[in-house]
């Protein structure tokens, strides 16, 4: 539920930098100001980050694995599984965050990057028990 509620709010926050940035660009339409922007970015953060501490707490509460050999690669590999999806969103964001610095509309992209990120984080789910290589 909370992941669902987390996924709207950094839309909207996206949607409302993007607006915001689009109308910037256009110079003679009327901008939307840079204070509701970075204001509904914070708003939808909040969110996420409920979301992913709600994934990190669901992981810690997963038990461990039965004593016994690991494999390597196992243990090497993060907690927490984000979606392909999500993730070329959160890169795509930061991508379009380099690619506007210096420009007049930059800050309106990265409140838009910071938002994708963080709905990549949202979207965070704990990670299959550990595989074990030797079971008694």
């Amino acid at each position: 539920m909370i992941q669902r509620v987390a996924r709207i709010a950094a839309l909207v926050a996206v949607a409302v930098d993007g607006v915001g940035a689009w109308l910037d660009w256009q110079q003679d339409g009327r901008p939307i100001s840079l204070r509701w922007a970075a204001l509904a970015t914070a708003i939808a953060l909040v969110p996420c980050a409920l979301a992913f501490v709600a994934a990190i707490a669901k992981r810690l509460r997963q038990p461990a694995g039965s004593l016994g050999a690991m494999r390597t690669i196992d243990t090497i590999r993060l907690p927490l599984v984000v979606p392909r999806g999500y993730v070329g969103a959160a890169v795509l964001g930061g991508i379009a965050t380099l690619a506007a610095m210096g420009e007049r509309f930059g800050l309106y992209i990265f409140f838009a990057g910071v938002a994708l990120i963080a709905l990549a984080l949202s979207q965070a789910r704990p990670r299959g028990a550990v595989r074990q290589l030797n079971r008694a």
